[in-house]
């Protein structure tokens, strides 16, 4: 469970939000949104005791039943598997105890240490993180090398691994796709759908939210507000909010200008002062409906090429690697203009290696690759922000760029990019991730390239700069070449697919929910082969008599029993409150539906109504998929049992 009861958060003077009181419903997966600098890593960062709020409490799990990924990771010594049990604490507490029993060298504390490791069932966590790794990317080689010896991002993918290998009530992602390749992302999908725990997340890619979470909180108008479903749902909430908001506005300046004209035209008159004094009355209690903000959306563009060739590149037999080691053989492909192509594939499959054989970076180690005459490719690739000039503005850069070109039109330009005034003359070092992903965008379009070629590019992107990029390539009129996991970025850009694996390269047939699927089966048939090579390794169970079988039974009953006995009961609390609201949601539609309510009634009275209701709707709505899990739940603990008993 977590509440946030009336809490305000500040940075520095600078308060982020107030009020805000919100409650996550124990499996509740909740996605946390907003622009960026809002405040969503700070709530983090206040619910893991970081920082303590500015007013208001959070209620909050034990420390030790909160997992998240911790920002700084440290590199140690150790393997990756041992990295990623060392979050599962019970098991490293029995590993410690029997340690601590060996070298006592007492019998009955190493009995009672076994028996603890036993109840922990290490070969099952142990077996669990390994399916975790798998399902982020890792080899099973992997497991035993060292964390020191992987990349930055694999790094990050085993900080993460660690966090959902700990058992928690609470669970804290902050943008856990960042690393990721869509296989990846699409078996953590599937993963936080079985999760128990409570899950909030923090992420700019909406269709992950779409298909991972079912309550979006978000940070907005100086408060946290609640919102039931997904990022999509959301939105359009979101929007209908505004447009009931901006009418209720101009409603409020329509009675407000007619109630201050009677005012002033009638206060100093004897004869009407009292209707003058009522109309000032009411004029007072009127409550003010504030402006909507008006919210003026981002655009840029990706400048017209000069020329638009017909054939930009070609490839036949064409291999590519690292100093003569090839990853793909044998590739061959053909890009003309105006095709817009999406590259899947698993990290480490060889799709960054294409790019940059295609772009030149990497020399063909075999075959031939042939570039049209007069193509201009525009390069971001994965560390482009890495080339960026630190000590250098953005005005600077560009004008590295084009020298010629006068002062006023390079500033117009990086305008467009949001680099304006004294922020095209700052230091490009201080500017955050998405800022720097920004320049090194404006920098590609001011060349006017003929082919697009993206690696990634939204890692350090915002919602609403990844919205901007997905509508400029869209009507870009050149060709596009896009490695991405943003699947609603692939979406909306590309026509074409290319799958690479098994080091080759192929057009894809399906679509990206057709790739979805073949992940998913390929996830189950890996998992299938890893458990039948367990349960041969096995040795053979002894046979038991028929007395030592109903004994076990009767074992494996109560145990299921008492598995599900906490279920039972908070189903019971559920039905008793879902009844309860039920009634009162029920009673207020009978209420709202009656048109002598309206007639009758006191306004005030009716605003409260309508906010009664509004406000019981979505939690009976809770309740009743809260009861559904849970006899979900309740019914597949007896399922496993049976599919167990039966393997």
């Amino acid at each position: 469970m977590l509440r946030l009861l009336n809490l305000a958060l500040m940075r520095g003077t600078r308060v982020l939000y107030s009020k805000a009181n919100l409650i996550a419903s124990p499996g509740e997966r909740i996605g946390l949104v907003g622009p960026n600098g809002c405040g969503k890593s700070t709530l983090f960062a206040a619910i893991l005791g970081e920082l303590s709020p500015e007013e208001g409490d959070i209620e909050t799990p034990p420390k030790e039943r909160i997992a998240h990924v911790a920002q700084s990771f440290r590199v140690e010594d150790v393997s990756c598997i041992d990295y990623v049990l060392s979050g599962h604490a019970p098991l490293m507490k029995a590993r410690e105890n029997l340690a601590l029993a060996e070298k006592s060298g007492d019998e009955m504390a190493l009995a009672a240490a076994h028996t603890e490791l036993a109840e922990v069932n290490e070969g099952a966590v142990v077996a669990q993180a390994k399916t975790i790794l798998s399902g982020l990317g890792f080899q099973e080689s992997d497991c035993e090398r060292m964390v020191r010896d992987f990349s930055g991002g694999w790094r990050n993918r085993i900080a993460l691994a660690r966090a959902l290998m700990r058992p928690a009530d609470l669970l804290l992602l902050d943008e856990p796709t960042n690393h990721l390749d869509i296989d990846s992302l699409i078996w953590l999908e599937n993963w936080l759908r079985r999760v128990e725990s409570t899950v909030v997340i923090i992420s700019h890619d909406r269709e992950f939210l779409d298909r991972s979470v079912e309550t979006i909180w978000s940070v907005e108008d100086g408060t946290i507000c609640r919102y039931a479903g997904n990022y999509s749902q959301f939105e359009r909430e979101r929007i209908e909010k505004l447009r009931q908001q901006d009418a209720a506005r101009r409603a409020y300046e329509t009675t407000a200008a007619h109630l201050t004209a009677y005012i002033e035209r009638f206060r100093y008159k004897a004869s009407k002062a009292r209707q003058a004094q009522s109309r000032i009355k009411m004029l007072e209690r009127l409550e003010s409906v504030e402006p909507v903000r008006s919210k003026r959306e981002w655009r840029f563009n990706f400048l017209k090429p000069e020329r638009l060739p017909d054939h930009l590149v070609d490839a036949e037999g064409l291999a590519c690697g690292y100093d003569g080691n090839p990853i793909l053989r044998g590739v061959a492909f053909s890009v003309r203009s105006g095709e817009r192509i999406g590259i899947l594939g698993v990290n480490g499959a060889g799709k960054s290696t294409l790019v940059k054989t295609i772009v030149g970076d990497l020399p063909p180690i075999a075959g031939e690759i042939r570039r049209g005459q007069g193509l201009e490719i525009g390069y971001f690739a994965q560390h482009q922000l890495d080339q960026l000039r630190m000590d250098e503005t953005p005005l600077e850069q560009l004008r590295h760029i084009a020298p010629e070109a006068r002062e006023q039109e390079l500033r117009d330009f990086l305008g467009t990019y949001r680099f304006s005034g004294d922020f095209a003359t700052s230091p490009v070092g201080p500017m955050s991730g998405g800022e720097k992903a920004r320049l090194a965008l404006a920098l590609i379009a001011w060349k006017k390239p003929n082919l697009l070629i993206l690696d990634e590019p939204t890692n350090h992107l915002d919602m609403e700069t990844r919205e901007a990029l997905t509508i400029a390539l869209s009507t870009y009129e050149g060709s596009v070449l896009l490695v991405s996991h943003d699947r609603h970025l692939l979406r909306a850009v590309t026509d074409e697919l290319w799958l690479i694996h098994d080091g080759k390269r192929e057009t894809y047939e399906g679509d990206l929910d057709d790739y979805a699927k073949l992940v998913l089966e390929h996830r189950r048939m890996t998992q299938a082969e890893a458990k039948a090579e367990r349960a041969a390794a096995r040795p053979e169970a002894p046979s038991i008599n028929k007395s030592e079988a109903r004994r076990l039974a009767a074992q494996e009953r109560a145990r299921i029993a008492e598995l599900r006995k906490p279920l039972k009961r908070e189903l019971e609390k559920v039905e008793k409150e879902m009844t309860k609201l039920g009634d009162r949601l029920k009673a207020l539609d009978a209420q709202l539906a009656d048109t002598e309510f309206y007639n009758s009634a006191d306004q005030d009275k009716v605003a409260e109504t309508l906010r009664e209701h509004g406000e019981l709707a979505p939690r009976v709505e809770a309740l009743e998929m809260r009861w559904l899990e849970l006899s979900e739940k309740i019914e597949s603990i007896g399922k496993d049992a049976a599919e167990s008993a039966a393997q």
